[in-house]
């Protein structure tokens, strides 16, 4: 892993994939990031949890500056933006090869790649193609917060496997707490293992941070839905 970003805030050394300080939780900024206030303000409310700003802010950007695209900073943040937000696997297909042009030996690009490819193909079947390679790439990075997600989500939800979905997706979580996709589908996990209070708990602080008052409501149900899988 290349940690190529000191922390202002306490000089710790983290990766350009993690954002905030694993230290003292500070979100830390790239020099690109200090000469492109927008990307900072994309990052800022990425990494607070707030999806649906820093989606809106990333197409602006997109739109607005189509040289940002040159950008591999940009197109790293846009991307996870993307997963998180469930966006079209072929838009971030294309968003990835076309950094790959100008960064053709780029890991982080090359992996998110990987990952990208890996959720388009993970089936029903037994050790399936995508997770197979999702759980070589967490091997290799044991921090890509979004391949212990979607690995994680698919073994619950498609393999119907609690137990194998419950280490990926706290990885997840514990990695970035603002992940709420994330915390919400373990809070699913945690109720399917009869886990109710950190269930409960995991739902009402999604919902204490939810902008939208359908999601606040879709929190606040699920803590009271019983899993069955």
């Amino acid at each position: 892993m290349n940690f190529d970003i000191i922390c202002a805030n306490c000089g710790a050394p983290s990766s350009p994939t993690i954002g905030v300080c694993p230290y003292c939780k500070s979100v830390m900024t790239t020099e690109v990031e200090k000469k492109t206030p927008a990307i900072a303000n994309i990052k800022k409310s990425f990494n607070e949890g707030r999806l649906n700003q820093a989606l809106s802010l990333a197409k602006a950007l997109e739109t607005q500056k189509p040289d940002s695209l040159k950008s591999k900073e940009f197109i790293l943040l846009y991307t996870q933006i993307l997963l998180e937000a469930d966006g079209p696997s072929t838009k971030i297909k294309s968003l990835l090869n076309q950094a790959l042009v100008d960064n053709p030996s780029d890991q982080q690009l090359l992996e998110y790649l990987e990952v990208a490819e890996a959720e388009s193909n993970l089936s029903r079947d037994k050790d399936d193609a995508g997770e197979i390679v999702l759980t070589d790439l967490i091997r290799r990075s044991p921090e890509n917060v979004h391949a212990l997600f979607i690995l994680g989500r698919h073994l619950f939800w498609v393999k119907k496997d609690a137990q194998r979905a419950l280490r990926y997706l706290e990885q997840s979580v514990r990695l970035r707490p603002n992940f709420f996709r994330a915390k919400a589908c373990l809070a699913a996990v945690y109720k399917a293992l009869r886990m109710d209070d950190l269930a409960v708990r995991f739902c009402n602080e999604c919902a204490s941070k939810a902008s939208d008052p359908e999601m606040k409501k879709f929190f606040t149900d699920f803590a009271n839905t019983p899993i069955n899988l």
